[in-house]
């Protein structure tokens, strides 16, 4: 399991890297309209990997643009990140993407929590076009969340499972033991509803794990 700290501000990248961030995503969508100032502080030497994200409305997140916009806004990072997340919306990018040697989080963030087969469905389409799958579902009761660990623990890997939402947040604590990769978590500003603080994880981490 990777620790990913999602940032709103580049200028906490190094804040990340010193409380354990294996990965930093940098929410572009939530750096405002000076993305300027957001490449000026992620262009320094950075310990860890970055991953340039621009959430969508649709998928969470706060960009309202197009296809074109939003490819306008990642393409002067590729040269400043490892990853880019990528949603099914933007996916004829993906290839642009991985031809800059930068690895392709395909994401999909959806209300409710498909059935089995849908979910192997989204994580074939995800595969398509991506090196890493990224699925977030929004659970309904802990059935449903036995049913994702179930999937994560039986799919291809890698992969990357997550919990949207406060009711049930805490099976994001569960999911890296059944095979997701990535574990998401912020440093003192969420960037969406149910994530933990790097410390919390890190100490819930430490009580799960058997030494």
């Amino acid at each position: 399991m990777k620790i990913v700290v999602s940032l709103t501000c580049p200028d906490e990248i190094q804040k990340a890297v010193a409380l354990g961030a294996d990965i930093v995503e940098l929410r572009l969508d939530l750096m405002g309209d000076d993305l300027s100032a957001v490449m000026a502080g992620c262009g320094g030497e950075c310990a860890v990997p970055l991953i340039a994200t621009l959430r969508s409305r649709e998928e969470g997140g706060e960009f309202g643009g197009d296809a074109e916009e939003w490819f306008s806004i990642i393409q002067p990072f590729l040269d400043l990140v490892d990853y880019v997340d990528v949603e099914r919306k933007f996916r004829r990018f993906a290839r642009i993407i991985r031809q800059q040697h930068r690895e392709v989080i395909a994401s999909a963030h959806i209300g409710y929590m498909p059935p089995p087969d849908d979910l192997l469905a989204i994580e074939r389409d995800l595969r398509s076009f991506g090196t890493i799958p990224k699925i977030a579902v929004t659970p309904s009761s802990p059935a449903e969340i036995l049913d994702l660990c179930s999937f994560t623990l039986n799919a291809e890997k890698p992969i990357v499972t997550s919990i949207q939402g406060e009711e049930f947040r805490y099976a994001r604590t569960w999911l890296p033991f059944f095979g997701s990769g990535l574990v998401y978590c912020h440093i003192g500003t969420p960037t969406a509803p149910g994530q933990y603080d790097i410390r919390e994880l890190q100490k819930l981490e430490e009580l799960l794990t058997y030494h």
